[in-house]
Protein backbone atom coordinates (compact mmCIF):
# COMPACT_ATOMS: atom_id res chain seq x y z
CA UNK A 1 0.00 0.00 0.00
CA UNK A 2 1.21 3.56 -1.02
CA UNK A 3 2.12 6.21 1.96
CA UNK A 4 -0.58 8.08 3.25
CA UNK A 5 -0.48 11.78 1.31
CA UNK A 6 0.55 14.07 4.35
CA UNK A 7 -0.38 17.55 2.63
CA UNK A 8 -3.96 16.06 1.38
CA UNK A 9 -4.52 14.87 4.99
CA UNK A 10 -3.17 18.14 6.60
CA UNK A 11 -6.14 19.92 3.74
CA UNK A 12 -8.81 17.40 5.15
CA UNK A 13 -8.17 17.86 9.20
CA UNK A 14 -8.26 22.32 8.33
CA UNK A 15 -11.56 21.60 6.17
CA UNK A 16 -13.16 19.08 8.72
CA UNK A 17 -12.67 21.86 11.42
CA UNK A 18 -13.71 24.80 9.81
CA UNK A 19 -16.66 22.39 7.87
CA UNK A 20 -15.66 24.86 4.72
CA UNK A 21 -13.44 24.61 1.90
CA UNK A 22 -13.22 28.30 1.63
CA UNK A 23 -12.11 28.86 5.81
CA UNK A 24 -9.93 26.11 5.39
CA UNK A 25 -8.49 28.33 1.92
CA UNK A 26 -8.18 31.09 4.34
CA UNK A 27 -5.85 29.56 6.93
CA UNK A 28 -3.83 27.80 4.33
CA UNK A 29 -3.49 30.71 2.05
CA UNK A 30 -4.34 28.59 -1.08
CA UNK A 31 -7.45 28.69 -3.40
CA UNK A 32 -10.90 26.61 -1.68
CA UNK A 33 -10.51 24.15 -5.32
CA UNK A 34 -6.95 23.63 -4.08
CA UNK A 35 -8.69 22.31 -0.58
CA UNK A 36 -11.61 20.59 -2.58
CA UNK A 37 -9.07 19.00 -4.65
CA UNK A 38 -6.35 17.57 -1.73
CA UNK A 39 -10.13 16.16 -0.18
CA UNK A 40 -10.91 14.76 -3.66
CA UNK A 41 -7.64 12.84 -3.84
CA UNK A 42 -7.59 11.95 -0.09
CA UNK A 43 -11.17 10.24 -0.92
CA UNK A 44 -9.88 8.35 -3.53
CA UNK A 45 -7.05 6.94 -1.70
CA UNK A 46 -9.21 5.81 0.87
CA UNK A 47 -11.42 4.61 -1.26
CA UNK A 48 -14.82 6.53 1.20
CA UNK A 49 -16.54 9.61 0.64
CA UNK A 50 -15.56 12.18 3.57
CA UNK A 51 -17.62 14.85 3.16
CA UNK A 52 -21.07 15.72 1.87
CA UNK A 53 -21.45 18.88 -0.61
CA UNK A 54 -24.19 20.75 -0.65
CA UNK A 55 -24.77 24.14 -2.66
CA UNK A 56 -23.73 26.44 0.57
CA UNK A 57 -21.64 24.04 2.71
CA UNK A 58 -19.74 20.50 2.97
CA UNK A 59 -20.79 18.22 5.97
CA UNK A 60 -18.79 15.23 7.23
CA UNK A 61 -20.15 11.82 6.66
CA UNK A 62 -19.87 9.49 9.77
CA UNK A 63 -16.76 7.67 8.36
CA UNK A 64 -15.66 11.82 7.96
CA UNK A 65 -15.76 12.24 10.75
CA UNK A 66 -14.51 9.56 12.73
CA UNK A 67 -11.71 9.67 10.95
CA UNK A 68 -10.94 12.97 11.80
CA UNK A 69 -11.47 12.04 15.25
CA UNK A 70 -8.65 9.98 14.81
CA UNK A 71 -6.05 11.38 12.63
CA UNK A 72 -6.38 14.95 13.41
CA UNK A 73 -4.54 14.57 17.54
CA UNK A 74 -1.90 12.72 15.17
CA UNK A 75 -1.57 15.31 12.81
CA UNK A 76 -1.31 18.01 15.44
CA UNK A 77 1.43 16.51 17.15
CA UNK A 78 3.04 16.04 13.31
CA UNK A 79 2.52 19.70 12.91
CA UNK A 80 3.65 20.84 15.93
CA UNK A 81 6.66 19.14 16.16
CA UNK A 82 7.77 20.49 13.00
CA UNK A 83 7.11 23.36 14.14
CA UNK A 84 9.05 23.59 16.98
CA UNK A 85 12.41 21.74 14.79
CA UNK A 86 11.79 25.35 12.63
CA UNK A 87 12.00 27.34 15.52
CA UNK A 88 14.88 25.75 16.46
CA UNK A 89 16.55 26.08 13.26
CA UNK A 90 15.98 29.79 13.05
CA UNK A 91 17.39 30.34 16.81
CA UNK A 92 20.75 29.15 15.20
CA UNK A 93 20.41 31.98 12.82
CA UNK A 94 21.55 35.03 14.16
CA UNK A 95 20.93 38.43 12.05
CA UNK A 96 23.44 41.15 12.50
CA UNK A 97 22.86 44.63 10.90
CA UNK A 98 26.23 46.79 10.79
CA UNK A 99 27.77 49.87 8.74
CA UNK A 100 28.42 49.14 5.07
CA UNK A 101 32.53 49.91 5.44
CA UNK A 102 32.99 48.28 8.57
CA UNK A 103 31.15 45.12 7.02
CA UNK A 104 33.69 45.71 4.22
CA UNK A 105 36.83 46.53 5.91
CA UNK A 106 36.59 44.90 9.40
CA UNK A 107 34.00 42.19 10.15
CA UNK A 108 34.72 40.61 6.76
CA UNK A 109 38.03 39.24 7.14
CA UNK A 110 37.11 37.67 10.44
CA UNK A 111 33.94 35.56 9.40
CA UNK A 112 35.88 32.91 8.51
CA UNK A 113 37.11 32.55 12.12
CA UNK A 114 33.43 32.76 13.59
CA UNK A 115 32.67 30.01 10.97
CA UNK A 116 35.47 27.91 12.65
CA UNK A 117 34.29 28.95 16.06
CA UNK A 118 30.64 28.12 15.55
CA UNK A 119 30.22 26.25 12.72
CA UNK A 120 26.36 25.46 13.53
CA UNK A 121 25.37 29.10 13.65
CA UNK A 122 24.08 30.92 10.48
CA UNK A 123 25.09 34.32 10.04
CA UNK A 124 22.54 36.88 7.93
CA UNK A 125 24.46 40.57 7.96
CA UNK A 126 22.38 43.41 6.62
CA UNK A 127 24.65 46.94 6.21
CA UNK A 128 22.88 49.71 7.45
CA UNK A 129 23.66 52.48 9.96
CA UNK A 130 20.42 53.19 11.35
CA UNK A 131 19.05 52.18 14.69
CA UNK A 132 15.62 52.14 13.93
CA UNK A 133 15.91 48.82 12.19
CA UNK A 134 16.33 47.12 15.82
CA UNK A 135 13.13 48.43 16.84
CA UNK A 136 11.54 45.19 15.62
CA UNK A 137 12.43 41.88 15.28
CA UNK A 138 13.97 41.98 12.10
CA UNK A 139 17.42 41.64 13.31
CA UNK A 140 19.05 40.64 16.39
CA UNK A 141 22.55 42.71 17.08
CA UNK A 142 23.97 46.04 15.85
CA UNK A 143 27.32 47.33 15.14
CA UNK A 144 27.06 51.64 15.25
CA UNK A 145 28.91 54.24 15.34
CA UNK A 146 27.32 56.51 17.69
CA UNK A 147 27.95 60.17 20.17
CA UNK A 148 27.34 57.82 23.13
CA UNK A 149 25.67 55.40 24.70
CA UNK A 150 21.44 55.26 23.65
CA UNK A 151 20.03 54.11 27.00
CA UNK A 152 16.96 52.84 24.56
CA UNK A 153 19.11 49.94 23.94
CA UNK A 154 21.70 47.48 25.81
CA UNK A 155 25.08 49.38 24.48
CA UNK A 156 28.86 48.16 24.85
CA UNK A 157 31.51 50.39 23.67
CA UNK A 158 33.71 48.76 21.42
CA UNK A 159 36.30 50.84 20.48
CA UNK A 160 37.24 54.96 21.11
CA UNK A 161 37.82 56.17 18.01
CA UNK A 162 40.33 58.72 16.83
CA UNK A 163 40.22 60.29 13.15
CA UNK A 164 43.33 60.90 11.12
CA UNK A 165 44.28 61.43 7.57
CA UNK A 166 45.05 59.08 5.02
CA UNK A 167 46.29 58.84 1.51
CA UNK A 168 47.71 56.89 -0.92
CA UNK A 169 51.42 56.17 -1.15
CA UNK A 170 51.44 57.48 -4.44
CA UNK A 171 49.12 60.57 -3.74
CA UNK A 172 51.71 61.26 -0.81
CA UNK A 173 54.61 61.26 -3.55
CA UNK A 174 52.87 63.49 -5.75
CA UNK A 175 51.97 65.83 -2.97
CA UNK A 176 55.77 65.95 -0.99
CA UNK A 177 54.32 69.27 1.13
CA UNK A 178 51.60 66.54 2.82
CA UNK A 179 54.18 65.82 4.70
CA UNK A 180 54.76 69.26 6.17
CA UNK A 181 50.89 69.74 7.26
CA UNK A 182 50.82 71.58 3.98
CA UNK A 183 46.73 70.33 1.88
CA UNK A 184 47.22 73.59 -0.31
CA UNK A 185 46.62 72.21 -3.91
CA UNK A 186 45.34 68.76 -2.51
CA UNK A 187 41.37 66.70 -2.46
CA UNK A 188 39.84 66.43 0.62
CA UNK A 189 37.99 63.42 0.60
CA UNK A 190 34.22 63.84 2.89
CA UNK A 191 32.21 61.03 4.04
CA UNK A 192 28.56 60.77 6.18
CA UNK A 193 30.80 58.99 8.89
CA UNK A 194 33.98 62.05 10.25
CA UNK A 195 33.04 64.99 9.06
CA UNK A 196 35.61 66.61 11.19
CA UNK A 197 37.68 67.90 8.51
CA UNK A 198 38.30 71.36 9.94
CA UNK A 199 38.37 70.58 13.53
CA UNK A 200 41.35 68.22 12.13
CA UNK A 201 42.47 71.17 10.43
CA UNK A 202 42.01 73.65 13.04
CA UNK A 203 43.54 71.08 15.76
CA UNK A 204 46.85 69.99 13.34
CA UNK A 205 47.03 74.05 12.56
CA UNK A 206 47.16 72.63 8.40
CA UNK A 207 47.53 74.63 5.29
CA UNK A 208 44.34 73.87 3.71
CA UNK A 209 44.18 77.06 1.06
CA UNK A 210 42.93 76.39 -2.24
CA UNK A 211 41.80 72.56 -1.51
CA UNK A 212 38.69 70.83 -3.50
CA UNK A 213 36.30 68.85 -2.21
CA UNK A 214 35.05 64.75 -2.83
CA UNK A 215 31.88 64.05 -0.94
CA UNK A 216 30.64 60.14 -0.57
CA UNK A 217 27.75 58.94 1.09
CA UNK A 218 29.28 55.59 2.14
CA UNK A 219 33.17 55.36 3.52
CA UNK A 220 33.71 52.41 1.73
CA UNK A 221 33.45 55.12 -1.36
CA UNK A 222 35.83 57.10 0.12
CA UNK A 223 38.15 54.30 0.79
CA UNK A 224 37.90 53.58 -2.96
CA UNK A 225 38.47 56.48 -3.27
CA UNK A 226 41.82 57.37 -1.15
CA UNK A 227 43.33 53.77 -2.91
CA UNK A 228 42.89 55.27 -6.11
CA UNK A 229 45.23 58.24 -5.61
CA UNK A 230 41.73 60.95 -5.59
CA UNK A 231 42.90 62.48 -1.99
CA UNK A 232 43.47 62.79 1.26
CA UNK A 233 41.11 61.20 3.61
CA UNK A 234 39.60 61.49 6.98
CA UNK A 235 38.80 58.05 8.49
CA UNK A 236 39.59 56.07 12.24
CA UNK A 237 41.88 54.00 13.10
CA UNK A 238 39.40 51.42 13.55
CA UNK A 239 38.96 51.28 9.43
CA UNK A 240 41.93 52.06 8.62
CA UNK A 241 44.17 49.73 10.53
CA UNK A 242 44.54 47.08 7.92
CA UNK A 243 44.91 48.99 5.25
CA UNK A 244 47.56 51.43 6.59
CA UNK A 245 49.59 47.69 7.71
CA UNK A 246 48.97 46.43 4.45
CA UNK A 247 50.58 49.81 2.89
CA UNK A 248 47.33 50.74 0.95
CA UNK A 249 47.30 53.69 2.60
CA UNK A 250 49.50 56.20 4.25
CA UNK A 251 49.02 58.30 7.33
CA UNK A 252 49.65 61.67 6.74
CA UNK A 253 51.04 64.64 9.63
CA UNK A 254 51.24 62.04 12.75
CA UNK A 255 47.90 64.03 14.34
CA UNK A 256 45.07 62.33 15.41
CA UNK A 257 41.99 63.81 17.05
CA UNK A 258 39.27 61.51 19.05
CA UNK A 259 36.49 61.46 16.84
CA UNK A 260 32.52 62.67 17.67
CA UNK A 261 31.11 59.35 17.31
CA UNK A 262 32.55 55.75 18.84
CA UNK A 263 31.84 51.86 18.11
CA UNK A 264 28.92 50.32 19.58
CA UNK A 265 27.76 46.76 19.80
CA UNK A 266 23.96 47.38 20.27
CA UNK A 267 20.63 45.25 20.99
CA UNK A 268 17.43 45.60 21.50
CA UNK A 269 16.98 45.95 25.38
CA UNK A 270 13.01 44.32 25.31
CA UNK A 271 13.94 41.33 23.45
CA UNK A 272 15.87 38.37 24.55
CA UNK A 273 19.08 36.95 22.72
CA UNK A 274 18.88 33.74 21.80
CA UNK A 275 21.83 31.40 22.44
CA UNK A 276 23.26 31.99 19.31
CA UNK A 277 22.76 35.51 19.30
CA UNK A 278 24.67 35.45 22.73
CA UNK A 279 27.48 33.17 21.32
CA UNK A 280 27.84 35.55 18.08
CA UNK A 281 27.53 38.78 20.96
CA UNK A 282 30.57 37.18 22.92
CA UNK A 283 32.89 36.60 19.71
CA UNK A 284 32.28 40.23 18.57
CA UNK A 285 33.08 41.75 21.89
CA UNK A 286 36.40 39.44 22.04
CA UNK A 287 37.46 40.33 18.50
CA UNK A 288 36.49 44.00 17.99
CA UNK A 289 36.92 45.36 21.47
CA UNK A 290 39.63 47.40 21.44
CA UNK A 291 40.96 50.12 24.82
Amino acid sequence: MSQPPLKALHYFCVAARHLSFKHAADELFVTPGAVSQQVKYLESWLGIPLFVRNARQVTLTETGSTFYRRIWPLMSELLGVSQSMQRINRSKTVRITLPPAFAMIRFGPQLAHFRQNHPDIELQLHASTLLSSLDGSDHDLAIRYLPEEDLQYDCTRLASLEVLAVSSPEYLRRHPRLGDRDLSGCTLIHDHLHQDWQRLISHANLDARHTENLYFDHATMAQQAAESDLGVWLTDRMLSGLLLEAGRLAPLFDVSLPARRHLFLVHNRNTALSASATAAKRWILDRFTTP
